[in-house]
């Protein structure tokens, strides 16, 4: 069996607005364990833009907001350098090979997995099914290999994007089992429904 030791957490918009109590519990195991916990400048403006226009309601969002508080996240610094430009460059051009939608489709879950990678996060959680899936595995290795050879920080990255079931199903203390992870993974494209 292989593991991987998880220190800090990244929370993603969908995860946050989880209306499963398995959240709520997953945010008391990361503070029990004292993983480090973040959110991203871009959750931050997902989740005040789907308030602020009515696709979530008050109860939601208010929710949401203090979860981020009850697991202490802090927010990720948000610089746009030239190595944050060239990872989400290529972040983009290989989420369009990966689940063939436009750039556009793709700047959220770009500029996310960009906050990850250059501030080594361990693990990014999200309930939306194609973030999770195999082939956004795919994206991350693609990434990492493309811009080793000019960022030495990402040479060994292996950031991990898990759902909540994953992760209640993986994790113990401070280890996510990488077999029971793989095992729980879909094969979902951005632009296609859950396959299997």
């Amino acid at each position: 069996m292989s593991f991987k030791a998880i220190a800090k957490v990244l929370f993603d918009t969908s995860f946050l607005l989880n209306d499963s109590p398995d959240v709520d519990e997953i945010i008391k195991i990361l503070h029990r364990d004292r993983i480090s916990c973040y959110i991203s400048s871009t959750v931050r403006t997902e989740l005040n833009n789907l308030y602020y226009f009515g696709r979530v309601s008050s109860q939601q969002y208010n929710r949401a907001v203090a979860r981020c508080r009850k697991a202490r996240a802090g927010d990720i610094e948000s610089t746009h350098n030239y190595l944050e430009e060239s990872i989400t460059r290529e972040c983009t051009v290989s989420m369009n090979l990966e689940h063939g939608v436009d750039t556009k489709d793709m700047r959220s879950d770009c500029n996310i997995l960009t906050s990850g990678l250059n501030n080594q996060i361990d693990l990014i959680l999200s309930e939306d099914f194609h973030f999770t899936s195999k082939y956004t595995d795919n994206v991350v290795n693609a990434v990492c290999e493309r811009t080793c050879d000019r960022f030495r920080k990402l040479c060994e990255c292996d950031i991990l994007a898990l759902n909540k079931d994953a992760f209640l199903a993986a994790y113990k203390e401070n280890m996510v089992d990488l077999e029971i992870a793989e095992s729980m993974k879909y094969h979902v494209r951005k632009n296609r429904k859950r396959m299997t």
